[in-house]
């Protein structure tokens, strides 16, 4: 194989798995951020708790500025994480706050920082109805 077919090969390549990466094809910086993240302390505004059969209740509605527990009463973890899958990213709020949430553990998001609908899912089991849901921000 001459030096200039590797390389073109090499090339072609890498840019097959770059574009084959992600599933749907949208990179990461082309999420549009719905509700933004208003930072830490605020008080939460709903509970959202985890189990074997899903999220419950699976929409919540809160006031800006306030925040959402998750509660995982599930024997395994979930990474609870803002649409679209697989980027993530349209709530950062979810993002900065949740990441994994192992059994047994709470834990709190961001404050959401203007009005605006979040859907959410597990990351880790994204095609599970169960754990789909959305946080109403008016």
């Amino acid at each position: 194989m001459s030096k200039k077919f590797a390389g073109t090969f090499g090339f072609i390549t890498a840019l097959g798995l770059l574009t084959s990466c992600g599933g749907s094809g949208t990179s990461p910086s082309s999420v549009t951020v719905i509700v933004k993240d208003g930072g830490t302390g605020g008080q939460s505004g709903a509970t959202i708790t985890l189990t074997g059969a899903g999220a419950n209740p699976r929409t919540v509605t809160i006031a800006v500025g306030q925040t959402v527990t998750f509660v995982n009463n599930d024997s395994r973890s979930h990474e609870i994480a803002s649409d679209p899958h697989p980027q993530h990213g349209s709530c950062p709020a979810m993002e900065n706050g949740l990441g994994t949430i192992a059994a047994g553990q709470t834990k709190v998001t961001h404050n959401f920082g203007n009005a605006g609908t979040c859907g959410f899912h597990d990351h880790l089991d994204a095609g599970n109805g169960g754990f789909i849901g959305s946080i109403v921000v008016q």
